[in-house]
């Protein structure tokens, strides 16, 4: 997804279940098309997510790891705030350090 909404967050440690960055983003029993690399609803070790609100598909989250080792996970997102409200939110429960990405010119 191109944008120029991104953010880096270093060191995370377990991962908030991807249902609940969801809920987080736009409440309980939110309508979203889900994808990443979860072996299980619960995982905490998930390193890719892709989360699209159905009722507005221009409501889009990404998350690729940029390194896994260490892990450093690239946060982009369809709006400013969306991504913004993701980081803090995966931040508060895995830890890591956020940084804004700077892309090479």
């Amino acid at each position: 997804m191109p944008s120029a909404h991104s953010l880096l967050l270093h060191h995370p440690g377990p991962r908030p279940a991807f249902y609940r960055v969801a809920e987080h983003l736009w409440g309980a029993g939110c309508n979203v098309d889900s994808d990443g690399d979860s072996r299980t609803a619960d995982d905490e070790q998930w390193t890719e997510l892709t989360l699209i609100l159905r009722d507005s598909s221009q409501q889009r989250l990404d998350i690729d790891p940029l390194s896994l080792a260490p892990l450093v996970l690239l946060i982009r997102a369809s709006e400013a705030g969306l991504g913004e409200r993701a980081a803090h939110f995966i931040q508060s429960v895995a830890g890591g350090t956020l940084q804004a990405h700077i892309k090479d010119r």
